[in-house]
Formats: C-alpha cells, sequence, structure tokens
C-alpha cells in the first residue's frame, strides 16, 4: 500500500509540476484545462481504499464553476462601464499624470478595457472622474480642472446637518465629480461640495 501511494504522491508531483509549468509559460491564473487536469489528477491517483466520492467531484466542479461565472459578471459590468463613458469627459489618473479628455471609444486588449481619448488608450480603472459633454461646455470646465487638483490629496471641510449643526469631515480625495452644475469632491463614501472645503494638504 505505501508503494501505491508514493506512486501517487509522484505522480501527482509531476502534474502539479506540469501545471504551473503551463502557466508559468503564459497563464497567469487557473482556468478550465488547469482545473479539469488536476482533477483528472485526483481521480487517477485516488487511494482505492478510500476513494473520494462523486458527491465531492461534483461539488468541487460547481465551485469552478460558480467562480468563473462570477469572474465572466465582473468583466461584463466593467466592459458595461467602460462603454457608458463613450461621449463622456474623464480624468484619468496616468502616473503622476492626471489626463482630462473626451472618451472617443472603447478597445479591448484580453481581458482589459481600455479608452480610447485623444487618439491614445488609458486603463479604464484609472478614471477617477466622469462627466457629461454639456458640463464641460457649460463654462464649468476651469473650475473643474482646478477642483481635479484635489485628488490624492487631504481635505477638511465643514458640512452643515439638516438639524443646523456643523460636522467636520477630513479625509483624502479619491475623484471629483459634478452633479447639476455642482462640483463635489469625493472622500470616503461622502460627496461633499467643494465649496465647503476648508483646508488642503498633501499629507
Amino acid at each position: 500500500m505505501s508503494s501505491v501511494t508514493a506512486a501517487n504522491q509522484a505522480s501527482n508531483v509531476r502534474t502539479l509540476e506540469e501545471l504551473n509549468k503551463t502557466r508559468n509559460a503564459g497563464t497567469k491564473s487557473l482556468d478550465q484545462d488547469d482545473f479539469l487536469k488536476i482533477l483528472v489528477a485526483q481521480m487517477a491517483n485516488q487511494d482505492p481504499l478510500e476513494p473520494t466520492g462523486n458527491a465531492e467531484f461534483l461539488a468541487q466542479m460547481a465551485q469552478f464553476t460558480m467562480l468563473e461565472q462570477l469572474k465572466e459578471m465582473c468583466l461584463s459590468f466593467s466592459t458595461s462601464q467602460a462603454y457608458s463613458m463613450v461621449g463622456k469627459y474623464v480624468y484619468v489618473q496616468d502616473g503622476n499624470d492626471l489626463i482630462f479628455g473626451k472618451v472617443d471609444g472603447v478597445v479591448r486588449e484580453g481581458k482589459a478595457n481600455y479608452l480610447l481619448i485623444g487618439g491614445n488608450t488609458y486603463d479604464a480603472s484609472q478614471v477617477v472622474g466622469v462627466m457629461d459633454g454639456d458640463t464641460v461646455e457649460s463654462g464649468l470646465n476651469g473650475d473643474i480642472l482646478e477642483s481635479a487638483s484635489l485628488i490624492g490629496r487631504t481635505i477638511t471641510a465643514s458640512v452643515p446637518g439638516e438639524d443646523g449643526t456643523t460636522t467636520t469631515v477630513t479625509g483624502v480625495v479619491t475623484s471629483i465629480m459634478v452633479q447639476n452644475g455642482t462640483i463635489y469632491a469625493v472622500v470616503g463614501d461622502q460627496n461633499i461640495p467643494v465649496s465647503l472645503i476648508t483646508t488642503i494638504s498633501n499629507e
């Protein structure tokens, strides 16, 4: 029995080594082919005295299928978001540069979405602000550009409440947005009018 177990372990090691070589050669994540290879290896090298039940194999397959479906849903959602920006003006954080321009289209490369702006492509995940054309053409562009410099900086604002009290909010600005002609700084889950900001720091 020990020889059978040793042989099984050696076979499993070879199988995993082959899978690692395959992934290192270009595949960065476990795909369906890799999963099926592992499943077949498990079935072929299981202990005949304690075989893995069909229910366990089915559970593994169900889990993998669910993960694949979730990945596809996330990809579909991000693609939908990217296409929703076409025709709008966006701010893109490209390294240390803040790019502003109109999205002319979407380019798919592998599973990533890139926005076509002024003849160049930028990763859609780097977008930090979105606004429609009417907002830009209304004359707010200068104020928006100035407000965009707040991104990545720590601000403090005095926000009045409905009960008449004032709350002090401090945090890092992650993006800016425009609603009904008002420019907001997004801090955490709050949208704070830039007119209420009292202090700005680089910390």
